[in-house]
């Protein structure tokens, strides 16, 4: 009969209009999704949390499966380091930034004895200050020209006395201002090899 109704094709509609609604409020929800709160969120099995740019370049990673420990680092525009937090290898904290190359610029942590030290690199990574604990213990200021070589040291010596030392391009002591064995003061200059040519000190 031509008014008959099909029953079954109006329920095929209706159900495939519905479907296609419910897709496009799911897509309309998860992109209008912009803030999320919650009490705590865990990430077991050294698991990582990612923050990516518009363009699907990571920007801030926080990870747990680091050889010593968790690590947070973040990346420039460029997709380069430009900030690593967490432990090292060993399991003492550090702090590390690098400049727009990715190339590390200065880093802020503990070294193998237990201390803590500041250093500076130039845009070559050569070292350029030292600041910190030295290996026996005290503290000391130290500079390097950009070749590597140490320029002036500003310290505590082996034996807990301080002093400070100069030296030339090539690395030679050129000058001492300091502390003498005999616990006095001394001034002491060297020629280029690092020989010492005139002394100073004061008498017991």
């Amino acid at each position: 009969m031509k008014g008959k109704i099909d029953v079954k094709s109006i329920l095929i509609g209706i159900l495939a209009t519905l479907l296609f609604m419910t897709l496009i409020s799911a897509r309309q929800t998860e992109a209008e999704m912009g803030d999320l709160s919650v009490g705590s969120i865990t990430i077991r099995d050294g698991g990582g949390l990612r923050i990516l740019s518009r363009a699907g370049e990571n920007t801030v990673l926080i990870s747990g499966s680091g050889q010593g420990g968790g690590t947070i680092m973040l990346k420039n525009a460029l997709g380069a380091a430009s900030m690593t937090l967490g432990s090292n290898e060993d399991g003492q904290g550090g702090f590390v930034a690098y400049n727009q190359a990715g190339q590390m610029s200065a880093h802020l942590g503990t070294g193998e004895m237990g201390g803590g030290f500041i250093r500076t690199f130039d845009k070559h990574e050569t070292p350029t200050v030292y600041l910190g604990t030295s290996e026996k213990g005290g503290g000391q200021l130290t500079t390097y020209n950009e070749v590597g070589n140490e320029t002036a040291f500003l310290g505590t010596g082996t034996a807990g006395n301080g002093f400070l030392r100069t030296a030339n391009e090539y690395g030679k002591m050129s000058a001492y201002l300091g502390t003498g064995n005999s616990s006095t003061g001394m001034v002491l200059l060297c020629d280029r090899e690092g020989k010492t040519k005139w002394v100073e000190k004061v008498d017991e």
